[in-house]
């Protein structure tokens, strides 16, 4: 079965404004070898969450999205978009684009992957079966993951901004430099999770999640051979920041 993405002309990757998780930035600034300045820009929240990072103490928070190309017109590409003759194009960057470009126009509805309507897609796009497969609802379930991971790095770094002695040092680029080491700390655990352990472990994990419980934060019953995972994300979070962020209320799961 085909993407009825290869012959639709409907500008998704120049309509849209693509926020992405911290795992995202990584492994696009380090497969590209890019700082993360050369593609990622912060984007202000309308209302607070516990996703969005800090700059300063004001409480206002920012999301990372991927930059738009400096087109004349207003309806700028993604900074990664290859256009093509005809109204079409190709994702640069296709291997690894961020996860809600891989799981797009899914949406995860009672363990399924089912289309999302609020998209540009041709109302009969993705109507035969290909959300069915089992590798929708993976991506689904990891992108959940990655998120929930990246939340534990935002309330760290925002812990950091509200009590370092030093406030007005605070930067993007601190931030950006914060994620990576982060994300650096966090690959040698990775790797030491076989392919379809972890697809098993989102697949469990993102089951807490959409019951409002993470095994970051909250105890969750029985996390069993997946307790050393839990415990090393958090260990490589509370390493960064300096001492004074050790151990912020929001982040010290009982595991």
């Amino acid at each position: 079965m085909s993407s009825p993405c290869a012959a639709c002309t409907r500008g998704c990757c120049r309509k849209y404004l693509v926020t992405v998780s911290g795992y995202d930035a990584w492994l696009i600034a380090t497969s590209l070898r890019l700082a993360p300045e050369q593609f990622l820009v912060a984007v202000r929240k309308d209302e607070p969450d516990g996703r969005g990072f800090l700059l300063d103490r004001s409480g206002v928070t920012y999301d990372i999205a991927l930059d738009k190309a400096r087109a004349r017109s207003e309806d700028k590409p993604c900074v990664f978009w290859i256009g093509l003759p005809g109204g079409r194009g190709r994702c640069g960057i296709y291997p690894i684009r961020p996860q809600v470009c891989q799981t797009y126009p899914a949406i995860l509805r009672l363990g399924r992957a089912e289309r999302r309507e609020d998209v540009l897609c041709p109302r009969p796009a993705w109507r035969d079966g290909v959300l069915e497969q089992p590798a929708w609802a993976r991506r689904l379930h990891s992108m959940h993951v990655e998120y929930d991971i990246y939340r534990l790095v935002a309330a760290r770094w925002n812990h950091h901004v509200m009590h370092t002695a030093t406030p007005d040092l605070v930067s993007l680029s601190g931030y950006y430099a914060y994620v990576l080491q982060f994300y650096d700390r966090l690959a040698p655990v990775r790797a030491g999770v076989a392919p379809e352990e972890w697809a098993h472990l989102c697949e469990w994990w993102a089951g807490h999640l959409v019951r409002g419980t993470s095994p970051l934060v909250d105890d969750v019953p029985d996390p069993g051979r997946w307790a050393g995972v839990f415990h090393a994300i958090v260990e490589c979070a509370a390493q960064l920041c300096g001492p004074e962020s050790q151990r912020p209320a929001a982040a010290a799961p009982n595991l």
